[in-house]
């Protein structure tokens, strides 16, 4: 039997890496550290020594609300946007120092220095009635007190930005597409950007994170076939089954890079997993260097050697080099793998408009509860890679199964394309597909679902159209679907047209769709987190579901985190958040209480 992880195994995880970038300076990645409340610092490996290049500074973008694209490395330069000062920053000759200065107007995001030029994404949130996203170029040295000259404008997202030489690529998009629906790849001259011109730009298709090649010719990623699969303008096509791309949360580069002049190293997701593969755009080739990945977070070259974060099923993730003999060193990051960690194993359900991918993990226990995870998005996937929560859980006796419904990624546009107006209907029906699937090996009556944002949509509308489920646990879930279409951010104003219907036409889907409106089917005790700060999904909506829950006499408990947003930061609000859940399960399935938890006090609870 093994033994009960502690919650710090969860709290204090080895710090996160993403992002890696190269240059003749050495190997840049991006640290997040849990210690420090996830402050993100800029690390550099020379000489086989690790520097933290920005120690005061927590380099975060607040663009798209989500961010991205917080730093980027030149040739002699760091520049980087600090969180805590809302200014982009310069290291050269080793010292930090502002290039934009003290205002609230301007949001960055999405940079990329190359050939000594600045580029980034801004936000202008002085325009009206919505924040003015554009491609700008920030002077070196500074002040830009203007926000920097004009790139790129008129198109409502701008994302990917890439330059060689006075050519610089972008792709966009506008509403009420998602990138995801259709975005087009443009080229222009930065000495002269009127001349800007579309390299892909079709009605229904996705191109997406253009790259530059060796020989100056333009690669992007397009899912005119189906799936994310690389195309070369005026050349050469990869075409496979599988996704090679992600979607655009954040505004970070695409994960993929030039090797030399003839290969192109991406991340490839087949049956789930992402693994690294170089395409020979001569030959048409493929290999995978990394074998037993679960997925890949960032790729980098010096032309030589290819840098990769590289996750795994049984332990954190790791930065790689892998050389051209094929020889693997473990740059920074988990060398081994955790001696209790349980690997998933995939399973496929029958779902209403086809098969639904999603993963079980199993502990050491006949007929064990089962938790039932919803991931966000909803247009996001889930992995097999590591997660510390996971482990945690099957520890303590759980099983877990993590589910891929209709609507994410990694399987094709079709299966994308699936949610289409059918966001808590098919994400519901899915979930259900999947403990039916496992039913046979967990404990039916003790079935708990939980999920986050959209994932805590799919939560609370599971609770209120099924009775698989004996619990039920929101973390910032959407209750009232009208205020989110009425109240979210910029990014996601429009994100629900194509989920549920246009706003306001469609507004009688809407109420049909809120789970808040269906609380007369509600028959579960329910735990609701919810940050104080989130602008993505109202605190009012945390509030209003609670107090609804409360007076039909159910159980409930309302945790409600200050200073914080969509997703807990700190260590104090992640600590009480993983207590309150463990503290909940436990009592509403009737098993011992954990003494390393405080006895969450749950209303109605007889």
């Amino acid at each position: 039997m093994r033994q009960p992880l502690s919650l710090d195994s969860v709290l204090h995880y080895p710090d996160a890496i993403s992002q890696v970038q190269v240059t003749g300076q050495g190997v840049f990645w991006l640290a997040t550290i849990a210690a420090e409340d996830g402050r993100s610092t800029v690390r550099r490996w020379a000489d086989g020594v690790v520097t933290d290049l920005t120690p005061e500074a927590s380099v975060r973008s607040r663009a798209m609300e989500y961010g991205g694209g917080a730093y980027s490395v030149g040739d002699t330069h760091v520049a980087y946007v600090d969180d805590r000062t809302r200014r982009v920053w310069l290291i050269e000759d080793g010292q930090p120092r502002p290039v934009t200065p003290e205002q609230q107007r301007f949001v960055y995001g999405g940079l990329h220095l190359a050939g000594g030029r600045l580029l980034a994404v801004r936000e202008d949130h002085e325009a009206d009635p919505e924040p003015r996203t554009e491609v700008v170029e920030l002077s070196l040295t500074g002040p830009n007190e203007d926000g920097g000259r004009v790139v790129a404008t008129g198109a409502d997202f701008y994302a990917g930005i890439a330059s060689a030489g006075a050519q610089v690529a972008w792709y966009q998009w506008r509403h009420p597409d998602m990138s995801w629906d259709t975005a087009e790849v443009w080229v222009a001259s930065l000495d002269d950007p009127t001349d800007a011109r579309a390299v892909a730009a079709s009605r229904g298709v996705s191109a997406q994170f253009p790259l530059w090649l060796e020989d100056g010719r333009l690669a992007h990623v397009a899912d005119d076939n189906g799936f994310w699969n690389w195309r070369i303008d005026g050349g050469a096509r990869w075409e496979v089954g599988h996704d090679c791309s992600g979607p655009t949360w954040v505004l970070n580069p695409a994960v993929a890079c030039a090797v030399g002049s003839d290969e192109l190293a991406s991340v490839e997701y087949a049956d789930g997993r992402g693994r690294l593969a170089v395409w020979n755009h001569c030959t048409g080739a493929v290999r995978h260097p990394l074998p037993g990945t679960t997925d890949i977070d960032s790729i980098a070259t010096d032309g030589e050697t290819i840098y990769a974060v590289a996750e795994f099923a049984d332990r954190p993730p790791s930065l790689v080099a892998i050389r051209r003999d094929g020889q693997v060193e473990i740059i920074d990051g988990a060398r081994d793998a955790v001696a209790s960690a349980v690997t998933p194993e995939a399973v496929w359900a029958d779902g209403p408009a086809g098969p639904v991918h999603s993963w079980l993990y199993l502990p050491d226990a006949a007929a064990p509860p089962l938790i039932v995870l919803t991931h966000g998005g909803p247009t996001a996937m889930t992995t097999a890679s590591y997660d510390p929560q996971i482990q945690f859980w099957v520890s303590r006796g759980f099983a877990v199964i993590d589910v891929n419904y209709s609507g994410s990624t990694g399987f094709g546009r079709a299966y994308r394309d699936r949610l289409r107006g059918q966001w808590g209907v098919l994400d519901v029906a899915d979930a259900e597909a999947a403990v039916r699937a496992v039913s046979d090996r967990i404990d039916p009556r003790r079935v708990a679902i939980t999920g986050g944002s959209a994932g805590g949509f799919t939560t609370l509308k599971s609770l209120v159209s099924s009775d698989v489920y004996a619990a039920g646990i929101s973390r910032y879930g959407i209750g009232y679907l009208p205020t989110l279409a009425t109240d979210t951010h910029k990014a996601e104003s429009r994100y629900l047209d194509g989920l549920v219907a246009p706003w306001p036409e469609g507004r009688d889907v809407y109420e049909a769709r809120s789970p808040i409106n269906h609380l007369e089917s509600l028959s579960t005790p329910m735990l609701i987190l919810q940050g104080l700060d989130d602008k993505v999904v109202p605190p009012n909506q945390a509030e209003q579901m609670a107090q609804a829950v409360r007076q039909a006499g159910l159980p409930v408990a309302l945790v409600m985190f200050d200073g914080e947003g969509h997703g807990f930061r700190t260590m104090a609000a992640r600590r009480q958040s993983l207590e309150s859940q463990v503290s909940f399960l436990e009592q509403v399935f009737g098993m011992p209480h954990s003494p390393d938890v405080p006895r969450l006090e749950i209303e109605n609870l007889g």
